[in-house]
């Protein structure tokens, strides 16, 4: 891709951005350049500010939040406090996580039509212009769906789309997949590929998993924990030749990379440097005799496998809302020290039947034991306290006004002397890097932040069963690894752990059984290995293969069409 280095279309100089002007500030003294049709790949350890940037860079803040900010943003020579109110959000568009904490209308018809009437479109060309932008991002046939009936992929297509209707000479994605099931993830990301060769826009892009980018970044910038910028440079430069810095500040390293540098025992290689799935399997080929096929690390808790017992089970659950069936004759079995997870499509029901699982939710036919105990017997204190709940969002669990008073709100109700109270919380607070924000309000965290808060207030006591809604959702590489080693030392223990995850990745490395959730009915229930082997149900579900089993894959094909290729060259030989 061209980029045309002439003039920048944002310049940022030496600006930082706080929240409360008595403390050290969240972003400190950056400064970037973006240029015309640039895709910029920013990424970050959570909680650096990525998110907060980008709300600066579109002029959000800090005028929307009680924040403070100083140094310069300058976009296409005109300084972003010189634009009014709502004029520089014409030209900058961001496309958040959540798509409906963006949206105002019922019907996505309604919700585009909305924002055309904010640009001031004539009427008359309102149809066409939606038609248009419908057809560009494929949701044609839902122009007169309620937004609340699409799938978690389709509202987040409606987001972009009413983003795209202000043609946006730069658009920011924040994390736009991390609600989204795998093959949905994937398709958005191509639809952003296809739409970025199509118009004229430069793209910021910040994501904690980044693979599936990488072929249409023209730069990446790497933030440290600190809200400074840590480096900058090609992709191939970042991942390949600076990867001490990125461990060091627990940054996700893609998958591509860390399997080549696997191969090469972690040297720096100024040459041959893949980033997409396509060359690498190439690159394995010719380099077979550094690597055999990707195997699957199993980290999975099997050396207690003989001392399990059950925990839970459910029996031919059911559960409706109003006339609307989500969820038909459900089975599941729990067993102490065991790691489950729950996968499928968005509004699959899978939320709904971990609800059902912790007795937030009760079924409409069925039977459900905990302990050897009906649910029913359960008082809800006791229930609590053998029985934790993650839920997808942390801000769905806080009741206090401070981190401290959130961790030790349950032990303050169960009776634990304050000495006790104050030594957990502070090892509580040390094990989830959130020491520094000890007395800061848990909505005031970033989104990793508030997850890992929301985690720890689980942990007052080892539960008997932990149930966790996307536990990985916002977390860098290296909370993502502790988090993984604490559920890891509870199985040990014998908690029995349930994840609802849009993680393949995940399933495929810690998981020794996996239910498939599909049409409110469990489609598969089973170890991961056997699920890979069936295209059928990955297909239905909207999943999509991990990707040790995706390389694998294409090697095999490339292995034996090789094979072929012989066989056709021997069988010319003989004529």
């Amino acid at each position: 891709m061209s980029i045309k280095h002439h003039r920048p279309l944002l310049s940022v100089e030496n600006f930082s951005f706080g929240y409360d002007p008595d403390k050290e500030p969240l972003l400190k003294d950056l400064t970037l350049t973006i240029h015309q049709q640039e895709t910029i790949l920013f990424i970050g350890p959570s909680g650096s500010g990525k998110s907060s940037f980008s709300l600066c860079l579109n002029g959000l803040y800090p005028e929307a939040v009680e924040g403070w900010a100083k140094g310069e943003m300058i976009y296409n020579g005109r300084s972003l406090s010189h634009f009014k109110k709502g004029e520089i959000n014409k030209e900058i568009g961001v496309v958040f996580q959540d798509p409906e904490s963006q949206f105002c209308m019922v019907t996505v018809e309604n919700e585009l039509a909305f924002t055309l009437e904010n640009i001031k479109t004539p009427r008359e060309e309102m149809a066409e212009k939606i038609d248009a932008i419908l057809s560009a991002v494929g949701l044609a046939e839902e122009k007169h769906r309620p937004i609340h009936e699409l799938s978690g992929g389709n509202k987040q297509k409606v987001a972009l789309a009413s983003v795209l209707l202000l043609n946006p000479k730069l658009l920011i994605l924040d994390e736009p997949t991390a609600n989204l099931d795998p093959a949905s993830r994937f398709e958005f990301i191509q639809l952003i590929h296809s739409l970025k060769q199509e118009r004229d826009f430069a793209l910021f892009i910040i994501e904690h998993q980044l693979d599936d980018w990488l072929p249409m970044v023209d730069r990446v910038i790497a933030m440290n924990r600190h809200g400074n910028i840590l480096l900058e440079g090609k992709p191939e430069d970042v991942f390949y030749n600076q990867v001490e810095k990125l461990k060091k500040e627990g940054i996700h390293l893609p998958r591509i990379v860390e399997t080549v540098l696997e191969a090469h025992e972690g040297k720096v290689l100024e040459t041959n440097r893949p980033l997409s799935e396509g060359d690498l399997v190439p690159w394995i080929n010719s380099n077979d005799h550094l690597m055999n096929p990707i195997t699957r690390e199993i980290q999975a808790c099997d050396l207690w496998a003989n001392e399990k017992s059950e925990v839970l089970s459910i029996k031919n659950v059911s559960f409706s809302r109003g006339k609307k069936s989500i969820l038909k004759e459900i089975n599941l079995s729990l067993y102490s020290g065991e790691l489950v997870a729950i996968v499928g499509k968005n509004g699959a029901g899978k939320s709904t039947l971990l609800q059902l699982i912790s007795g937030i939710l009760s079924p409409k036919t069925g039977s459900r034991l905990l302990l050897n105990k009906k649910y029913e017997a359960w008082s809800e204190h006791d229930m609590r306290k053998v029985m934790g709940y993650v839920f997808q969002n942390p801000e769905h669990q806080f009741i206090t006004d401070t981190v401290y008073d959130e961790i030790a709100f349950g032990m303050k109700l169960n009776g634990v002397s304050q000495d006790k109270i104050e030594q957990n919380v502070n090892q509580l607070l040390e094990r989830f890097h959130l020491t520094s924000h000890k007395w800061s309000n848990p909505f005031a965290l970033s989104g990793g932040q508030k997850r890992r808060l929301s985690v720890a207030t689980m942990l007052e006591d080892t539960p008997s069963v932990l149930l966790f809604d996307e536990p990985t959702f916002g977390q860098d590489a290296q909370t993502t690894k502790e988090l993984m080693q604490m559920i890891q030392t509870l199985q040990r223990q014998g908690t029995a752990i349930v994840f609802v995850t849009h993680d393949m990745d995940l399933v495929d490395t810690y998981c020794e059984k996996v239910y498939v959730v599909n049409g409110g009915e469990v489609s598969f229930n089973g170890k991961p290995d056997e699920l890979w082997q069936k295209p059928e149900i990955l297909h239905e579900a909207k999943l999509r293969l991990p990707f040790r089993v995706r390389i694998n894959q294409l090697l095999e094909n490339l292995h034996q069409n090789k094979k072929k290729q012989g066989v056709v060259r021997a069988h010319a030989n003989i004529h």
